[in-house]
């Protein structure tokens, strides 16, 4: 009789490919968990979410992940895995520190891109100026500002943005009304 032979089953370890999310800016967290994040890797997976590349660590929050690299472990229903880094950019939100302009008198006007407005905001910011608050409507005059509440939003090189109001006061001219003196006779 022929021993009978022996077969092995080779399971093939499958591929994690990860998609960093895109960055995005503070406080506002990433989804680790979404499909696009493990889109192109093997089907099928069961994923879990680690601190450390050798997935010792879990990490608890992948839903809500915070800036920083984390490790993704791709496992088949074999117990056959691949772990591959993702990696979450948290920009920073920036400061716009406003000083309202000095009042002016009518028919004055108030410019609001001198730098003194804006003096201690977050360095390198771009500046736009807005009539509302949800910064939708553009403000074509902020040099030659009149009176009124306007919005300034600055903005970092990596698009996020903080927005402040600048109050602008304009002071009416006052009016003068002279009434001439009786005339007197000298030496009067």
């Amino acid at each position: 009789s022929y021993p009978t032979p022996l077969t092995s089953e080779l399971n093939p370890t499958p591929t994690v490919v990860i998609t960093n999310p895109a960055p995005v800016c503070s406080p506002t967290t990433v989804d680790l968990t979404t499909a696009a994040v493990t889109s192109g890797s093997t089907a099928g997976l069961t994923y879990t979410y680690w601190t450390d590349a050798g997935a010792t660590t879990p990490y608890a929050t992948p839903a809500t992940a915070a800036g920083g690299t984390y490790y993704i472990k791709g496992t088949t229903a074999a117990g056959c895995f691949d772990i591959k880094p993702v990696t979450v950019t948290v920009n920073p939100t920036p400061t716009v520190v406003i000083t309202n302009p000095a009042a002016v008198c009518s028919p004055g006007t108030a410019d609001l891109t001198a730098a003194a407005v804006t003096a201690g905001s977050t360095p390198l910011l771009t500046f736009t100026y807005w009539t509302d608050a949800g910064a939708t409507a553009a403000y074509g005059t902020p040099a030659a500002a009149t009176a009124g509440t306007y919005y300034i939003k600055g903005t970092t090189a990596a698009g996020c943005y903080a927005i402040q109001p600048v109050v602008v006061t304009v002071n009416p001219t006052p009016t003068v009304v002279i009434t001439n003196p009786a005339a007197v006779c000298s030496p009067g």
